[in-house]
């Protein structure tokens, strides 16, 4: 070991002293050593290094004209973990002895706290779990290396550190809820290979005992536990303890704490790795020639009282110095500040604005819904045949008489055929009852031409058509929409209603049974058998008025005012002579 160094200057000695060296120490500048890199590379020769490395960065930083030059010694706690003595603090204080006499006579720092270089030297806290890139480029968690190598060092079981601090995902043989304990609750093998495969890709136990790991059936019907579930293993009847202690187990506990099989000279250590580590910055903080101003982040809501009182405790502990530094306020709160009331202005006269009065237009667009039919309908049923091919329509109206629904029955039809037609007029209603137009089917089916086709035979309207298709449309045309321009044939001679009486009959038709046009099962005998419908309401057709002559003629057979012209002659109805009349 290097002889002890010099002592270092005290307060009020040089240009760094007191608060002067402190503050100087912000704006001088600082390098931070990778000990444990440098440990790496030389070997045996760490020290003879750190000794040369020091000297060589010290010169130069101080050719600079630098008041107070700063040499962190960086992982300092992994160095003596590697060593044969980890608990003893006493070789870090060496360690910066050896520093600082490299440094000579400048004053030198050896505290850096630069968390950003730290990373960029991979560097970090001492704890039992360090974050490491795999060759693929994930991130995964390890037990640190300084602590993997001084509990072998120490004879302990690294295998036995790395279960209590990671687990051993997998709940075989796991106190309080094992493959026994779960499968006397019901479960069986298919579940508990579920759950032992999502084992390995949760953090939590209580996510493996939820879909979509658990099947819902299963929970619903064997556990009877429903699917939302948020604590499964609770509703069955386990322990919290039980719980906790199995969590454990598969996840293991973060840290090395309370692992009863950690070596004796490493227990304080594991127990509080950042006591240790601060141990180590008050041992070398003796040998430099600052103190540590590694900031002390207190609340932002502490008050200067509460403050000095911090200062207080410091001081009572021998420290050098101390920087407290408040933290940032969270975004939500907002400092109650007294708003200023504004001055008083003088009121000048404004016209006042006239209102104009707009009609403001908005188009509301509705989804569409199914008009549904009652269950009970009125229609009718169309038996007719196209070119030898019997059709039957039958039809199902809304309470208003607006078509809802068509049936089109072909029984005497192949299977193929029919069963194409009946899903076509389901397509058919199911567009009625969603608000399309039957306009729209009607002007989209006429003069459809296929087979088969011909004459109509059995429909008064229609006489002809070109396919099954355009006699069933223009059908509904005729009898819905009055599009009679669709008909070939003039229907029987009888009133709009059809009720009328054919032409040639007398004045005073005859009553008609209303059972002819009412359905008595539709109507459930609520109608009387003795209802007529009466023709009153029938639209006659005035015969026209006989043509009077303008002028009455003499006849100059027997004088009287009674000629009259028929066709090319003359005729008098009184007397019946035929004069010819000239000129």
């Amino acid at each position: 070991m290097p002889e002890t160094p010099e002592p270092c200057p005290t307060p009020g000695e040089g240009a760094a002293g007191g608060t002067e060296a402190v503050a100087g120490a912000g704006r001088g500048p600082a390098i931070l050593l990778s000990l444990p890199a440098l440990e790496r590379l030389a070997g045996p020769a760490f020290e003879a290094a750190l000794v040369d490395l020091v000297h060589l960065w010290t010169r130069a930083l101080a050719a600079g004209d630098a008041a107070i030059v700063t040499v962190g010694l960086g992982g300092l706690a992994d160095i003596i973990l590697g060593g044969d003595d980890p608990a003893c603090a006493a070789r870090a204080g060496a360690l910066a002895a050896v520093a600082q006499k490299a440094a000579g006579a400048a004053p030198t720092g050896l505290i850096v706290d630069d968390r950003e270089a730290g990373l960029r030297l991979g560097l970090s806290r001492l704890s039992a779990v360090e974050l490491w890139q795999t060759g693929d480029g994930r991130t995964a968690r390890r037990l640190r290396p300084s602590l993997t190598a001084s509990i072998a060092r120490s004879g302990g079981d690294v295998e036995a550190a790395e279960r209590w601090l990671f687990g051993r995902r997998t709940l075989v043989d796991a106190p309080g809820v094992d493959h026994a304990a779960l499968r006397a609750k019901g479960f069986t093998d298919v579940e508990l290979e579920a759950i032992e495969q999502a084992l390995t890709q949760v953090e939590s136990l209580a996510d493996a005992f939820r879909p979509p790991v658990l099947d819902a059936g299963f929970l619903r019907d064997v556990l009877g536990a429903g699917a939302e579930a948020p604590d499964l293993l609770t509703e069955l009847g386990f322990s919290r303890d039980a719980i906790t202690q199995a969590e454990a187990w598969a996840f293991g506990h973060g840290d090395l704490a309370g692992w009863a099989g950690a070596p004796d000279g490493l227990t304080a250590i594991l127990s509080d790795p950042g006591a240790f580590e601060a141990a180590l910055v008050a041992a070398v903080e003796t040998a430099s020639a600052l103190p540590d101003t590694t900031p002390v982040v207190i609340d932002w809501r502490t008050t200067a009282p509460q403050a000095a009182r911090l200062l207080a405790d410091a001081a009572r502990e021998g420290r050098r110095a101390i920087r407290l530094m408040r933290a940032a306020p969270p975004a939500g709160p907002l400092l109650d500040l007294v708003e200023p009331e504004p001055a008083p202005r003088a009121r000048r006269w404004e016209p006042e604005a006239r209102a104009v009065e707009r009609v403001v237009e908005k188009v509301i667009e509705r989804d569409r819904t199914r008009r549904k039919l009652p269950d009970r309908r009125k229609g009718y049923i169309q038996k007719a045949a196209v070119g030898g091919h019997k059709v039957y329509i039958h039809t199902g109206e809304y309470e208003d008489g607006e078509l809802g629904e068509i049936f089109i029955d072909m029984h005497k039809e192949g299977a193929a055929f029919r069963s194409l037609m009946n899903n076509f007029a389901i397509a058919i209603s199911i567009g009625l009852q969603y608000g399309v137009p039957l306009d729209e089917f009607v002007d989209a089916f006429i003069f459809t031409r296929f087979e088969p086709a011909g004459v109509v035979t059995g429909n008064d309207s229609i006489r002809s058509a070109t396919s099954i298709l355009d006699y069933i449309f223009r059908e509904l045309g005729v009898s819905y929409l009055d599009r009679h321009e669709l008909a070939n044939a003039e229907p029987d001679p009888m009133s709009g209603n059809g009720l009328g009486a054919l032409e040639g009959d007398g004045d005073a038709p005859a009553a008609v049974p209303a059972a002819r046009f009412i359905s008595k099962g539709f109507a459930r005998g609520t109608a009387p058998d003795n209802l007529v419908v009466l023709p009153f309401g029938q639209k006659r057709e005035t015969s026209p008025a006989p043509t009077v002559a303008t002028e009455a003629v003499a006849c100059p057979a027997c004088g009287d005012f009674a000629l009259q012209q028929r066709g090319a002659g003359w005729i008098c109805d009184t007397c019946g002579a035929a004069p010819s009349m000239q000129g």
